[in-house]
């Protein structure tokens, strides 16, 4: 499969993002793989990237929620903030190991959000998102 996308995984956890980066070379091999523990330093990455010029490539956004030095979730109010133009570009998915129901629901009801899977990253979810 020939698929051009720019996949950024933001997770605190270093064996979860190799484990992404393992499945998404393995499904899309030509796209691009950005990984963050760090998710200011995603958001960062972000506003550099929206200085520069637009590019034709899906960017899915792959987003833990429990991490320490900000959640999934103050990440996605800080990425309100970004030019629209560059949020219309990004298709965000929570990946998450929480089985707490009401971060799915949260998932479920927030206007960024696409879905909501629960790790690890699968060539299923893969399928389901590229379906």
């Amino acid at each position: 499969m020939s698929i051009l996308s720019i996949f950024v995984v933001v997770d605190d956890d270093s064996i979860s993002n190799m484990v992404c980066k393992y499945t998404i070379d393995k499904f899309a091999p030509k796209s691009e793989t950005q990984l963050f523990t760090n998710p200011e330093k995603a958001l960062a990455w972000f506003k550099e990237e929206s200085t520069l010029s637009t590019t034709d490539k899906e960017i899915i956004l792959f987003l833990d929620i429990n991490m320490p030095v900000m959640s999934g979730w103050e990440f996605l109010n800080e990425f309100e903030t970004l030019p629209e133009r560059l949020k219309s570009q990004i298709n965000i998915f929570i990946l998450s190991s929480s089985i707490d129901p009401d971060d799915r629901d949260q998932a479920e009801n927030h206007p960024l959000v696409r879905g909501y899977y629960s790790k690890p990253l699968s060539r299923e979810t893969l399928d389901q998102i590229h379906g």
